[in-house]
């Protein structure tokens, strides 16, 4: 039965890995790779050793091993449908048959990983609303105050999970 993975079970430290993922080619379809230099020029995340980042076009079959080395993995993209500024939701492994395997959604990568490697972390979609798609550089104003309010909400969320380890 494939390991299911969750705070405190592994011994150490949760880890988390961000996989933000988008094209910064068509306006806001970056603000998941912008959600991540966002974070890697943190000068306080940094120093953390249990939150990982990685920016891509879109997701890939090998990015399930990437996650299968976590316990938790948050994926960051765009959203046309999500309410502003974000959507933060516990996605599941399942499996979704496409033409192509050249992208894969987030619950087909956790489903790819339980098949792969017998383990799922915890999983979780950040959806940030995003306005302009066509072909440009740089984030629409509205979007990027919608990614400056998931900053800060990951930001919380570390913090709070940080004062919990220690007082284990």
């Amino acid at each position: 039965m494939p390991e299911t993975l969750k705070h405190g079970e592994s011994g150490r430290p949760k880890t988390t890995l961000v996989c933000g993922f988008g094209n910064p080619g068509r306006r806001d379809d970056g603000l998941g790779p912008a959600l991540v230099a966002r974070l890697e020029s943190d000068p306080a995340l940094k120093e953390r050793t249990d939150i990982r980042t990685e920016a891509r076009l879109q997701l890939n079959i090998e990015d399930a091993l990437a996650i299968s080395a976590v316990e938790e993995v948050i994926f960051a993209d765009a959203s046309t449908r999500a309410k502003p500024p974000f959507e933060f939701k516990k996605i599941r492994p399942r499996t979704k048959l496409a033409f192509s395997t050249h992208a894969l959604a987030p619950a087909s990568v956790l489903a790819l990983c339980r098949e792969l490697y017998g383990r799922t972390p915890e999983a979780f979609l950040l959806g940030i609303r995003g306005y302009r798609w066509e072909l440009g550089d740089g984030l629409t104003p509205r979007a990027g105050g919608n990614l400056d309010r998931a900053v800060v909400f990951l930001k919380r969320r570390w913090r709070l999970r940080k004062n919990i380890d220690k007082s284990r």
